[in-house]
């Protein structure tokens, strides 16, 4: 009985979301009443057997795109519509969908993408992995810049969305097998002379694109609740020195000058230096709460194209005035 419910849940599902056949056409083809064809494809929606995925539209604000654009010397800016300004986790699911929209236009076969890791790049990846139609680019690679960051099995691992952004693209995932942050400068050194480490820190050198989240100093941040790695009075002493953000753990101030400390002695991923050397670095970012770190980005030309969200697209060139 299951198994038959389940085959008309996917049939009642076809006939109307692939084949766009009305709710009335479907009960009359399977001799069914309109009502039982409703709740067939409501249980449908419930069970995810179907799965909506509701794309922010890019192109829509043009203007502020351009303003971006011209203001920082970008190569170029994409500005989606977001749910809320403040809400943190919708905007980081807006963005990194718009961010993957913008990778499936540019995307060519023997590239090699290096990317982070976080939220921004968590809806990303979410967008590809939801895509029925998936993109096929033969020989290329995506590569790990930053060693893993708490649980392997969190989604937000480096580690996980490399595999699954690979999976998704048909390309080949390169991981870096080490932590995020070693204990010591000295254990640093050693890891960072393991031939695996260093052979995929040269791909991910030789990338010729980036794909970065930009993080921000915060007691709620996603890098807090990843482990214990990295303390929050860490974070705190960086705050003192002029940290306004990060890319791949490496903290920059409002000029998006890099700020040495203990901290990066002790990160095992790619510098700001060689990320800014990659011909093409994507910062996928945006809310209230990664304006300074935005920004700090952008006046350090450690990005030269940046997706985000319409509000902080106008707080970005508001601050410049």
């Amino acid at each position: 009985m299951n198994l038959d419910h389940n085959r008309l849940l996917v049939k009642v599902a076809r006939l109307y979301y692939e084949q766009e056949l009305t709710q009335n056409q479907i009960a009359s083809q399977l001799r069914l009443s309109r009502q039982k064809v409703q709740r067939l494809l409501s249980q449908a929606k419930a069970d995810g057997i179907v799965q909506i995925t509701i794309h922010p539209i890019t192109g829509a604000f043009d203007s502020l795109e351009r303003d971006l654009a011209k203001c920082y010397g970008l190569r170029e800016a994409l500005v989606v519509e977001s749910a809320a300004f403040e809400d943190q986790q919708a905007v980081a699911r807006d963005v990194g969908a718009a961010a993957a929209q913008y990778l499936l236009r540019i995307l060519q076969p023997q590239d090699s993408i290096v990317i982070s890791w976080g939220g921004s790049l968590l809806g990303m990846v979410n967008t590809f992995s939801a895509n029925p139609f998936r993109p096929n680019f033969p020989g290329l690679s995506v590569i790990q810049g930053l060693g893993g960051l708490g649980d392997p099995g969190h989604e937000v691992h480096a580690a996980d969305l490399t595999r699954r952004l690979a999976q998704a693209l048909g390309g080949t995932a390169v991981l870096l097998p080490a932590p995020a942050v070693a204990g010591t400068p000295a254990a640093r050194n050693a890891i960072l002379a393991d031939p695996f480490v260093h052979r995929s820190l040269e791909q991910a050198r030789s990338a010729n694109l980036a794909v970065m989240g930009i993080g921000a100093p915060r007691q709620d941040s996603i890098l807090m609740r990843a482990g214990q790695i990295v303390h929050w009075s860490e974070l705190q002493a960086l705050q003192q020195r002029g940290a306004v953000g990060d890319i791949n753990l490496r903290y920059f101030n409002k000029y998006g000058q890099q700020i040495a400390s203990d901290l990066d002695d002790r990160v095992i991923g790619l510098s700001l230096e060689e990320i800014h050397a990659i011909n093409i670095v994507i910062g996928v970012a945006g809310g209230a709460a990664k304006l300074s770190a935005i920004l700090g980005a952008l006046r350090g030309n450690l990005i030269n194209v940046l997706v985000t969200d319409q509000q902080t697209a106008v707080s970005i060139l508001t601050s410049n005035e």
